[in-house]
Order: structure tokens, then sequence, then C-alpha cells
């Protein structure tokens, strides 16, 4: 250690501080030196990493996910994904600045992108940390205002559903996609709730503004339950009286880096429990019976907890094509509890999945899986107009906001350089991070290239081709009998495993060069490959699978 004190700016912004404030530091890290200790991560060593603390023993010999049972549920469980997500996946990222930063005697990080992790990796190695931010009036408020308003009309709304008694839930979110009152991705789980005329009440997720939220509180003109805003409500409540601090002896720094960040969710379990405690009273004070909700997952345990001990039957399906290696709660590889987490009920889109599901899976037993079809099955209506055969090959470029730019833009650029190649770049219809940053850093492209927006099954039926790193809209070429390639990055590697396939390496590309040839090739891809592909991927991707879910869903309320 040959450094006192260390300033680390994320960001484009300083500090608004004296310069004699800066003094003080013996080296300051600026945004653009920063970008030297920061790489795209990478989603197979995250799961490594997740894989190994599920299995993180204790002093007394037991094993850590087995340290708070709540009615034989295991809750460590509950955030394993979130583990996951906010600090396997950012170490991966951050690891070779984790190991500069133990250097100094002193660290101050503004603006730090996962503050617990910095805190943890440095106090395990006897260094003092300080997380700057700039001020905000807002997080001098206990709880946000947004959350304060959701609870406020969620407790009006819940005497007026303790009179009309909707017998389903359903888990939702708070975006709208006019003409729709719901949540566009749930179009048609709600068109059959209309057409059957079966009444349910919707617990939302809403990270909306505080206008939008009472906006589209009207426009609905229902009631509903904004379930995630009284759970922060009460975690934040739980918080005053006090944090639970596992035992933990070991001297190893990184021992005690892994100890804190396995726990973390644990220090706050009185607030999992009491938000788990409240589902369950809301969920029978309205008298629900059955429950969908599209996953199991850290957004989703405490209602599917809240169901489980009021003795609901809940109901999901795939919403996308994610391997194992990025939705881990659906996976749990290590999990052996006697009690799963997951819903009681799962439609999976294909055999090929259900097989999948039956290999990795711990999460689930048998008997839970079904194949249920697409939850938003291909509408002949969506690919009436064919890509002609002749002319510029049409390449349909997807946006994911989880790629890293970085690693995605020698792909993009390489193929615009391409005179014989026609670039469409498919955006989300909502808010999309990569054109943010394309308007931020590279404004030039989208003056170059055809940016869509619109519905995804339109602009694959306009194309010849579609690439990506890892979106699911790649895979959902496939349903229109389109050949596909993926493109490699440290990120997320080859994230479907699809070399293993014996498609002779046709479906993936390790470089731009590469995947400029396999475009090339694609028009030669057999049909049969891809019908082969299809019914792995899909099965039939005109089955309904939310007319599935709605099934279940009644089966289960006839019980």
């Amino acid at each position: 250690m040959n450094k006192k004190s260390l300033l680390v700016i994320f960001g484009k912004d300083f500090p608004s501080k004296p310069k004699k404030w800066y003094r003080q530091f013996d080296e300051i890290i600026g945004p653009k030196e920063l970008q030297n200790f920061i790489s795209p991560g990478s989603i197979q060593q995250a799961y490594a990493l997740s894989n190994k603390l599920s299995r993180f023993i204790l002093p007394d010999g037991s094993r850590l996910s087995k340290l708070v049972n709540l009615q034989g549920y295991e809750l460590w469980w509950m955030h394993y994904e979130s583990i996951h997500y906010k600090f396997c996946l950012p170490y991966t990222q951050y690891r070779k600045l984790l190991f500069y930063l133990k250097n100094f005697e002193r660290v101050s990080l503004f603006q730090a992108p996962w503050p617990h992790l910095f805190q943890y990796f440095l106090r395990a190695h006897d260094r003092r940390c300080t997380i700057i931010s700039q001020f905000r009036f807002r997080n001098l408020l206990p709880v946000p205002s947004g959350v304060f308003i959701q609870c406020l009309l969620s407790l009006g709304f819940l005497l007026w559903l303790k009179i009309t008694r909707p017998a389903l839930m359903v888990r939702t979110s708070d975006k709208f996609d006019p003409p729709y009152d719901f949540d566009y991705r749930q179009k048609f789980i709600y068109e059959e709730l209309r057409k059957r005329k079966i009444p349910f009440v919707e617990f939302i997720r809403s990270l909306e503004s505080s206008m939008t939220v009472l906006g589209h509180a009207w426009r609905r003109k229902r009631p509903v339950v904004y379930s995630t805003a009284i759970i922060g409500f009460i975690n934040s409540f739980a918080n005053c009286f006090g944090r639970y601090s596992p035992p933990f002896s070991n001297i190893d720094p990184e021992e005690r880096f892994w100890f804190q960040v396995s726990t973390h969710y644990l220090r706050n379990i009185r607030g999992t429990i009491w938000s788990i405690r409240v589902m369950k009273f809301i969920l029978q004070w309205i008298g629900v019976k059955a429950a969908i909700t599209t996953a199991g997952c850290n957004r989703t345990f405490y209602e599917v907890l809240g169901c489980k001990l009021a003795g609901i039957k809940t109901v999901g399906i795939q919403h996308g094509a994610i391997p194992r290696y990025y939705f881990v709660s659906d996976f749990m590889p290590e999990f052996d509890g006697k009690k799963p987490l997951s819903l009681d009920k799962y439609g999976l889109w294909s055999n090929w999945w259900r097989d999948y599901y039956l290999k990795y899976s711990r999460a689930f037993k048998p008997e839970q899986l079904g194949v249920s079809g697409h939850m938003r099955p291909l509408e002949r209506k969506n690919v009436e107009e064919a890509a002609p055969s002749t002319g510029p090959v049409k390449v349909l470029f997807i946006s994911e906001q989880l790629a890293d730019p970085k690693e995605v833009m020698p792909y993009l650029l390489a193929l615009l350089l391409v005179k014989d190649f026609a670039l469409s770049l498919k955006i989300r219809p909502q808010r999309d991070g990569f054109e943010d940053w394309l308007k931020k850093n590279e404004p030039g492209i989208l003056e170059r290239i055809k940016v869509l927006k619109g519905d995804i099954h339109q602009a694959i039926s306009q194309s010849r081709v579609v690439v990506g790193s890892h979106s699911t809209s790649v895979l959902e070429g496939l349903a229109q009998l389109k050949p596909l390639v993926f493109f490699w990055t440290d990120r997320w590697g080859d994230y479907f495993d699809i070399r293993t396939f014996d498609f002779q390496g046709r479906f993936f590309a390790k470089d731009p060069q590469d995947l400029i040839d396999k475009i090339r090739k694609s028009i030669d891809v057999p049909k049969e490959d891809l019908i082969k592909l299809q019914e792995q991927f899909f099965g039939n991707p005109y089955q309904n699978g939310s007319k599935w879910v709605v099934d279940q869903a009644v089966e289960f309320l006839d019980e």
C-alpha cells in the first residue's frame, strides 16, 4: 500500500467542491481514466460466482441459504437473482478497479454505480470507503413521494376491492402502450380475461413518475394494488428497528467480502417477512383464489410467497428465451429446500425448453412445468408482407439495452460499410437505452440507419436476416423462418450455447468480419435447419400461451 487517499469519479460530472477539497487526495481517477479499469463483465463468470455463494458454509457447518426459514420456505433464495445482478455481474466488470483500490488507505467514490459492492470489498480489506453523491432533496425523505402516493391510492382501492372481491390476481407493471390501458407485453392475457369476463385485480410494480401513476390510474378507472410500493414502504419502516448482522469470524478478506455480499439482503430480513405477511393479508382481504404472474423472481417473490402462505395457487409463463446464465431464479442449481419458491404451474414455449428446465433447474419439480406456447403468439396478419428475395440483403440489427455499446459498435459499424446490406435498427417502443447511448455518443449513426420502433414481428417480416448478441428478439426471427446470426461479446459470450448445436457454426459469429460472412451465407441456410431451430425454441409459434395461462388460472379458481 503506497498511497493514502484516492478519489474515483464515475460518470461525467465532478463533485461541486472547491479546489482546496480536491487537494486532500493523493490520486484522482477521472471518468476518462476510469474506462481503463472497467470491462464489459461476463454473464457466465457471474453465474459461477452466484452458484458458489449459494453454497456458502457458516462456521457451524450449516449452509447460509438455510439460515432464515419462513414456514418451510428458505428466504435467502428470494434474493438470489438480485445478488447475481447487483453483485456478481458488477464484480466481473469492476474487478480490476476493486483490486487497484486496495493500494489506498482511504477511498472516496463519487456517484458509484454499485456502492455496496465497493463498500463491502474495501471494508473487508480494512480500507476506509466514503460514498459521495450529488445532493437531492428527495434523499431527505424517509420514502420517495411516489411510493407514498401509490400506498395512499392502494389504501383507497382496498376498500373498493373488499366489496367487489375479484378472485384472480394479475401481477403486472405500470407501462402503457397506446391504445391499451395495460402493459402491452401482457396483451393476450388481458384480451383472454376480458373475453371470458373474468374479474381480476392487478398488483402493480410502478417505476413511473407520480404524474404518470395518477394519469394511468385515471385511465384505468379500476382499483389496483401498488404492491411494490407497499413492500418498499414496509422495508423502509422495518429498517427503523435495526438491521440483522449474521455472525461470521473468518479473518480472510476475500471470505469476509463474499460473506457480506451473500448476507446483504438478510440484513433487513424483518422487512422481508413483514412484506410477505402483508401481501398475504391483502390477498385474503380481497378474496383472491388464484394468481397470474409471469415468473417467480426477485421482483415478485413477496407476492408469490404471500400467495403460498395463503394457499393461493399461482401460474406463470416463460416471458423470454432466457438461459440459466442470466435468469437464475428460474434455475437455482444448488437449491435443495423442501418447499420450492417457484410458481405452481409454469408454461414453457416448447418441449425443448421443458427438457432444458428439467436438466438444469432445481427450482421446479416436473409436475410444475407444462408446454404452453408463446405468451405473445405470432399472428398471421403480422407476416403478410414478406421481404423480397432480390436486391440488398435486409439486415435487422436488434438494439440490446443490456449489451455494452463498446462491444456492439464494431459490429454495427462494420455492417454499415457493406454496400449490399440494407441495415435497420430495431429499438424498443418505450425508452431504449442503446438509442439513448447513440444519441449521446454517436448521433451520426442514427442518421445513417433506418430506425424501427413498431411491432417486432412486422420488423422481422421486412428483413432477410436478424442479428444481435443475446436478445430473444433475434430468436423471434425463427418464428417466421428467417435466418439469424448471434455475435460474440465478452459480456454475453455464446449466451444460448448455440455453437453446441449441430449446425456447422452458421448461426454464430466470432468477430465483425465473421458476422458479415455469416450474413452472406445465411441466404443458403437450409430451411430444414430453421424449422428445427423454430421447433426447438418456439414449438408452434402460433400457439397462444396466454390462453394456456388463463385456462390454468380458471382450473385453480374452480378447485
